[in-house]
């Protein structure tokens, strides 16, 4: 590719959510000018607990995020796998197990921490923050982007980027119509209980003896919890079906909440009826679209705007923050001069959209696994899970938190290293590694020795191409 002058590229990220505050770190470290539109009045995230997974974990490491969070990420110590009766039929031990096979820990922490940990990051960072920002309009009809606040004013940008979720104005203007559904009537509630108040109760006690994540699966009905806020928070997310449509969060659902899980092991059946409130969210998915980029290659989508997912692998921020990621590695280049705007924004679309379309389904394949009704579908599943839970070796499992295959493809995948290898690629005028060139290619030794050597592992015994 023909050498570019080195660039100063401006860049106006609208939404301050975990995809936009990944993007804007993640840029600014990379040398691109950034400000960061929120429309809300103040920072924060609203909801309860969320999932860092090794695939984000690992920014959060590399950024010096965690630092910042501190205790408030918990690493628990075990996952399990139960029938809705509490009966448990599958097992993953998560301590050591899962920092020493990604490298990387699988933490747990309150939204509102998460986010008030990356804000500081990006602020550190030299990102511009507005809030009370709220975008109505984009024009990108031209070289440059603008954006248009609510209150008339106007930010102009070499590009913008629309993280500003499933109801985004960015993507509303690039893909009229493309708005987010919900594939089925599955429906969500999130809730918090204090571990101080289960310790007092001499049935549920028991759930809180260690800092664990239990799932319980049951016909149409799943329950999942964990620690969150220095393991002093039970946090809850119980999916179920509702066949009143809802396009966003609702309130006043207690009653109902209580009602559908009270057939449930009683231990957690005993802590729904201590949820003092909860809020109940519609899990809605958009696309896959055709494209994320303008015609003008000044404006993308990442995040919740481009590819909302439902919420069973615990992967909507963290594909929203590996987007960010990858974007940023990519737009190195461009203010290096290596490469243009434009090929920086095609491959990441090229790159990213089948991973994302690959993380959509598997999520919502994870969701029905959760759900299926008793029979025989139901016991094949629970006899999938039957040597991890003899502590046994195993190819497969539907424990899809805990099966090797979905471990490597997607808690140990790093956006990072995708994006220096496509980019590399690129570079070199090639669209993937040839099979048949001589040596090993680092994708390979990565993948089958590299991975247990650290992260300066080279091939040992032969040329790594």
């Amino acid at each position: 590719m023909a050498s570019q002058p080195k660039k100063n590229l401006r860049v106006v990220i609208v939404g301050a959510g975990f995809g936009g505050l990944a993007a804007s770190i993640s840029m600014a470290k990379e040398g691109c000018s950034v400000t960061l539109l929120e429309g809300a009045e103040e920072l924060g995230e609203i909801g309860a607990g969320i999932q860092m997974t090794p695939n984000v974990s690992r920014l959060l490491i590399k950024w010096g995020a965690d630092k910042v969070i501190g205790k408030n990420l918990v690493e628990f110590e075990e996952l399990n796998m139960r029938r809705k009766d509490g009966t448990k039929v599958g097992y993953t031990q998560m301590i050591p197990y899962i920092r020493e096979q990604t490298g990387h820990p699988w933490w747990v922490v309150h939204r509102a921490h998460l986010h008030e940990g990356l804000v500081t990051v990006a602020r550190q960072n030299g990102v511009d923050i507005h809030v009370n920002s709220m975008v109505h309009k984009l024009e990108h009809e031209e070289q440059e982007a603008k954006v248009t606040t609510w209150d008339g004013k106007v930010y102009t940008a070499d590009l913008v980027i629309g993280s500003d979720g499933v109801k985004s104005v960015i993507r509303n203007t690039l893909f009229p119509g493309t708005n987010p559904v919900c594939p089925t009537p599955n429906y969500a509630y999130r809730a918090v209980v204090p571990y101080s108040e289960i310790r007092e109760d001499p049935i549920a006690k028991e759930l809180v003896e260690k800092l664990t994540m239990e799932v319980w699966m049951g016909d149409g009905r799943y329950i999942i919890s964990y620690p969150i806020t220095g393991g002093e928070v039970f946090n809850m997310v119980l999916a179920h079906h509702c066949h009143t449509p809802m396009e966003q969060w609702e309130e006043d659902v207690l009653p109902t909440l209580k009602d559908t899980y009270k057939d449930f092991d009683p231990r957690i059946a005993r802590i729904c009826q201590m949820v003092p409130e909860a809020k109940r969210w519609p899990l809605m998915v958009t696309g896959p679209l055709k494209s994320w980029l303008s015609p003008k290659r000044n404006a993308v989508l990442v995040g919740d705007a481009a590819h909302s997912m439902t919420n069973h692998m615990a992967q909507g921020a963290a594909t929203a923050m590996e987007d960010g990621a990858w974007l940023g590695r990519a737009l190195r280049e461009v203010v290096q001069g290596r490469m243009t705007l434009a090929e920086a924004l095609e491959l990441y679309e090229r790159t990213r959209m089948p991973k994302v379309a690959e993380k959509q389904q598997v999520s919502f394949i994870n969701g029905a696994l959760w759900q299926l009704p008793d029979g025989p579908e139901q016991e094949a599943r629970d006899r999938t899970m039957q040597s991890e839970l003899a502590g046994k070796p195993f190819i497969r499992s539907a424990n899809l938190y805990g099966d090797p295959q979905t471990v490597l493809s997607t808690y140990c995948y790093d956006t990072e290293e995708d994006a220096e290898l496509a980019i590399k690629l690129y570079l070199q005028g090639r669209d993937e590694p040839d099979p048949l060139a001589p040596g090993i290619t680092k994708r390979v030794a990565d993948k089958y020795m590299n991975w247990f050597k650290g992260d300066d592992a080279q091939g040992a015994t032969a040329k790594v191409a």
